[in-house]
Order: C-alpha cells, then structure tokens, then sequence
C-alpha cells in the first residue's frame, strides 16, 4: 500500500497523491457519506462503548483501595465482590439499554439489517445476563453452596424467555409469517 498526501485542490474536492505519483480526487460528497452512513448509530454506539469504558476504569480503580478485600461484618463476602457485584450491575445494565438501542438503530438505519434487529437485541440481553450471572456469582456463592446446580438453573431459566421469542420470530420470518397475524387467528 503506498504512502498518500493529501491536500486541497479546490473547494469541492481533495486531491491525494501517492508516491507512485497517481493522482486520485476524492470528493468531499464521498468523504462525508460515509460519516453520514454511520450517523444513526453512533450516539447508541458512543453510549454503550463509553459508559462500559468508565464503570471499567471505576471498577479498576476503587479494586486497588487498601482494605477493599475485608469482609463485610455479619456476612461471608467482601467489599470487593460487593464492589463488582454493584458496577457488574450498572454495567449489565448499560449493555441492556444501549445495546437494544444499537439494535434498533441499526434496524432502522440500515434496512438491509432489519431482520437482524431481533437477534442483535437478543445478543446484547444475552451480553446483559452472562455479565449479572459473573458479578452476581461471588454475593450468592454461600446461599447456593448446597444446591449448586441451581444458581445457573436460575440464569438459563431467565435466559429461555428471550431466546425462545428470537428463535420463533425468526422462523416465522424465514417462512414469511406474521407472529400478530399468526397470534389473532388461534
């Protein structure tokens, strides 16, 4: 790939050259279509990526506090795992609201990706629960200390729900059906 410089030859186009000595003009209509492609999904974008960033660096910062590894009295888990417990939490959070908000945005943007709205949504709840099932895993470790197959029960039970709703949707517009239309005639 050779090496470009660009520069501004008129008011309407920039011009690059390469070192081949190629003359290429690119037109600022080009340049900006494709910001303006990105336009509708870049504030749910932004939204997901930077509150993810912060309650990360939040999170990476409060973990080296001194003292932060005690335990909290009267109970069996620390400051820390309480810590992760309640980022963890705003994080899944996030990834819930923004990432549904991304889903539809691209949807709506791109009609060529309509008919992965529904599976994206269903990939950032899934996102959404993996993260809770993590953080949530060190608070509730001692309650299910008997019964240990029933903490991951509990999140594969949550997680039927929207998987079943994605999986009918997208069979039924595989095969070209309505899930309303389909609904009203039983």
């Amino acid at each position: 790939m050779d090496p470009v410089m660009t520069g501004s030859a008129t008011g309407n186009c920039s011009v690059a050259i390469s070192v081949t000595g190629k003359v290429v003009a690119m037109s600022k209509q080009s340049q900006s279509s494709l910001m303006d492609d990105l336009r509708p999904i870049m504030p749910p974008l932004i939204r997901l990526l930077a509150g993810i960033i912060v309650l990360v660096v939040i999170q990476a910062t409060v973990l080296r506090f001194p003292g932060i590894t005690a335990l909290i009295p009267t109970t069996t888990f620390t400051i820390a795992a309480l810590v992760i417990f309640t980022l963890g939490l705003v994080v899944s959070a996030i990834v819930l609201k923004f990432g549904t908000q991304l889903a539809a945005s691209l949807g709506d943007a791109y009609k060529s990706y309509r008919s992965y709205t529904p599976l994206l949504t269903w990939l950032f709840q899934m996102i959404a629960l993996v993260i809770l099932y993590n953080v949530s895993k060190p608070i509730t470790a001692n309650y299910f200390a008997t019964i240990p197959w029933a903490y991951p029960l509990i999140f594969l039970l949550i997680a039927i729900g929207p998987t079943i709703k994605v999986v009918m949707n997208t069979v039924n517009a595989l095969e070209g059906k309505n899930t309303s239309k389909h609904l009203l005639s039983n």
